[in-house]
This record gives C-alpha cells, structure tokens and sequence, in this order.
C-alpha cells in the first residue's frame, strides 16, 4: 500500500485554494460578477494544478467512480457536440462558456477538495461564502425595506443582488445541506454534556440556517426553496432523535434525566424555528392550498392542454370550481410534457437553455413553453438519458461510497457529502437551476465532495 497523504505540505497555497473556492461560493449567486468569477476560476485552476501535483495518488483519484463519472460528462458534451448537434453554433457558445467555466470549477473543487480532506477544519470557511452572500442580501433587502415600508415585497427578487429565486434556493440549499451533514457529525461524535464546547461553531451554523429560512419565507418567498430545506431539516431532526434515543439507553441512570433535557433542547431549538418559518410561509403562499389536486390535473397534459400557452389559454379548474394554482399547474405540465420529451429524445438536444423549446414543438407545435422548471429534466432533454446517468451517477455514487465510511471516519466528510449530494439531488428535481452557474456550482460540488471522500489509501 502506498500513502495517501500529500508529498509535501504548503498550509499558504492550501488555504489560498479554500479561500478562493468559499469566495467563488459567496460570488455565485449575485449577479454581474461574471469578470471576477473568470478570475478566480483562472487563478484556482493555477492553484489547482499545483496542489494536485504534491498528491502521489492523483492518478487512482481519476480511477475513483464519481471523479471518474464526472470527468466522463465532460467528454459526452464534447462527443455530443462532434457527433449529435442540432444547433452548433449555439452549442458552441455553451461549450466555450458554461461548460468551459464548469471543467474549471471541477478542477478547483478536485484540488479543494483534497485540502480539507487533510484540514477538516477548514471546510466551514467555505460555508462562510455562502454565508456571506446571504448577509449581502439581507442588508440589500433591508435597505429596500427602509425604502418602501413592506416586510414582504413579491417583487424584490427581481432587483436583488440575487437577480433570482433560483440563486437563492441552490447556495441556501448547499449551506444548509452541508450544515446537517457537519451537525449529525459533531451532535453523534460528542456527549450532550459537552454540547457547548462548540458553542461558537453551532452559532454560526444556526445563524445562517435561520438567515437562509428567513430569505426562502419572506425575501424571495421560494416554495420549492423551503420545501428543500423543510425535508433536510426535518431529516436531520430525526436522525439526530434517533441518535440520541440510542446512546441514553446506554447511560446510567443516574445520568437519563439530564442527558434526556439536553437532548430534547438540541432537538427543539431547530423544530421550532423550522415550525415558525413554515407557519409564516403557510401565510403568505397560497400555492399550498390545493397542491395535490393541481398536480392531478397539471399530469393530464393532452386532456387539459392549456399549459402550452397559457397567456392564450388561461388555466383549467379544479373540482370545486376553483381554477388551479398557476405555478403549481404551470410546473408540473412542463415537467410532464418534458419527461415525455426525453423518451422520445433520449440523446438529447444538446443546449442546456431552452432544449425543451425546441424540442416539444416536435409533438406540440403551439407550445410556447421554454423549460420544464425542474433541472433534471431540461438537464436530460439537453444530453438525455447518458448525460442524466453521469451526472445522477456521480451524485449517488458519493452517497453511496460516504455511507459506507461515515461510521468509521474521524472527520465529517463523509456526512458532508451525504447531505449535501442529498440537497443537490433535490434541488435538482424541484428547482430551475439547469444552466449557466447553476451548472458550474453543481460540477464543483460533486468534484469537492468527491475528493473529501477519497480512500485513505490506495493500491501500489
């Protein structure tokens, strides 16, 4: 066997590269920073090549599956493009940007990724970006407010420093993914009497999930954002429960009844915080009201046909009467409409913005419709069935190989990568966040968790 461990250790470079990947983190989601991404994705890749130089496993790294599935869609895109293109000239363009910036931000997220495999302690700097970035937007949004008075304002997306609601679901999704994934570890490792010896770190983290829910409920109001979110966190509440359940049966009982109020206050604090952001969301967004009856209508696409243009053709109404929730009969038709699109394309069209546009006129001609608004499935209308199995493959093959270390490894690593792989496959499924940075976000990520979860060793 053959060390795994770096030949030589420089902590200025390593901490260069985090620096530069948490402020990529902070800078991706507000908009017209496109010149200074370029920038830090150049200088990382620089950074990059020289960090994975010192590692004397960096050849078997390209054998390891997820690595190796992700570096295999960047060939399918460029196979794609050779062999299968409809549109060259516009695929093109994609290649020598979004893909380009997105091979970029995988090398950084390979080479940043080994570095806080050796230096754990430095994975929560990359939080701190996003963290950042959030803070950017509440004191943008409280300026607003000073300004007009309104604590909710539905249009305020448009102008904040996210541009979007989909920049806010994907960065806040990541940092409460991976603050799951670092609490499970911390809460599973440590005895609740020694709960605030972290005191600070679990400020930090309850700070920024608090300032996140806070964005998704009333900032941007995002359902598919505290859907996410609500599923993560209701996730993590019972698997700590659980965890907890466990190690007090094991305990004195001389020690039950202290153990036990600790506990219970660990696992209240973020129920009730998740319960008051919920409830104030509830009141805000009637999309919720009849959700599921939209649904069985919006699935129904040739006998309600009113979602290829809606503008012309207004909505259908639900059984009592009421007409259906737009966005929820909007989404759900296109995600319908575009599944159906993928069987009868299953390679794909080739252009991450729009395939869906090009590609439902094939079966409905009036169609108007120019994303499934579930990244997923315009993900596969763009390189279909292979490009959806790389890419899906490389997500839960992390999940897959961390599930397998998380009971032996000393660092959270593993946890990490579970949670946050679990994050993007959701936020995949429910969000529009199939183009431009989205994809740059989603390549640096299965390359980061990836590399954090790398054997310890490897063969000779």
């Amino acid at each position: 066997m053959r060390s795994s461990t770096a030949n030589s250790s420089s902590p200025i470079l390593d901490f260069s590269l985090v620096a530069i990947s948490s402020i990529l983190l902070l800078i991706w989601p507000i908009s017209n920073t496109i010149a200074l991404r370029n920038g830090l994705l150049i200088a990382g890749t620089i950074l990059a090549l020289i960090v994975l130089k010192r590692f004397s496993y960096t050849k078997n790294l390209l054998r390891f599956l997820p690595i190796s599935l992700g570096i295999g869609m960047f060939i399918w895109v460029l196979v794609h493009f050779l062999f299968l293109s409809q549109d060259p000239i516009l695929q093109l363009h994609e290649l020598g940007s979004t893909w380009k910036r997105s091979f970029l931000a995988f090398l950084v997220g390979v080479a940043t990724g080994l570095v806080v495999r050796q230096r754990p302690h430095q994975t929560n700097f990359l939080w701190l970006g996003i963290y950042a970035s959030f803070l950017f937007l509440l004191a943008d949004y409280l300026i607003a407010f000073t300004q007009t008075g309104q604590v909710f304002m539905p249009r305020y997306y448009f102008v904040s420093p996210f541009g979007n609601k989909i920049n806010t679901v994907i960065m806040g999704i990541i940092f409460i993914s991976a603050v799951c994934g670092s609490a499970a570890f911390q809460y599973r490792k440590m005895n609740v009497e020694k709960i605030g010896v972290r005191l600070g770190l679990s400020a930090f983290w309850l700070s920024g999930v608090l300032l996140i829910l806070f964005s998704y409920t009333t900032i941007i109001d995002t359902r598919n954002g505290i859907g996410i979110a609500t599923i993560l966190l209701t996730a993590w509440i019972v698997t700590i429960m659980l965890t907890k359940l466990s190690s007090l049966k094991n305990r004195p009982s001389s020690n039950f009844n202290t153990s036990y109020w600790k506990s219970l206050i660990v696992l209240a604090v973020p129920l009730v915080v998740l319960l008051y952001f919920i409830q104030g969301h509830l009141q805000i967004n009637r999309g919720w009201n009849h959700f599921f009856e939209d649904l069985q209508i919006a699935t129904q696409i040739d006998r309600y046909p009113q979602w290829q243009n809606t503008p012309q053709l207004g909505y259908p109404k639900t059984a009592s009467g009421e007409m259906v929730y737009p966005n929820n009969y909007e989404r759900a038709a296109w995600a319908t409409a575009g599944v159906d699109s993928i069987a009868k394309n299953p390679l794909g069209y080739g252009l991450l913005e729009h395939s869906l546009e090009r590609v439902i006129k094939q079966s409905y001609p009036n169609a108007t419709i120019k994303s499934a608004h579930s990244a997923w499935i315009d993900y596969g209308l763009a390189f279909g069935i292979p490009g959806l199995m790389l890419t899906l493959g490389a997500l839960i093959s992390i999940i897959s190989i961390a599930l397998r270390q998380m009971h032996t490894s000393t660092s959270p690593a593993a946890l990490i990568a579970i949670w946050v792989s679990v994050g993007l496959l959701l936020t995949f499924t429910f969000a529009e966040v199939s183009s431009k940075h989205s994809i740059e976000i989603l390549f640096f990520s299965i390359a980061l968790l990836s590399a954090m979860i790398f054997p310890s060793a490897d063969p000779s």
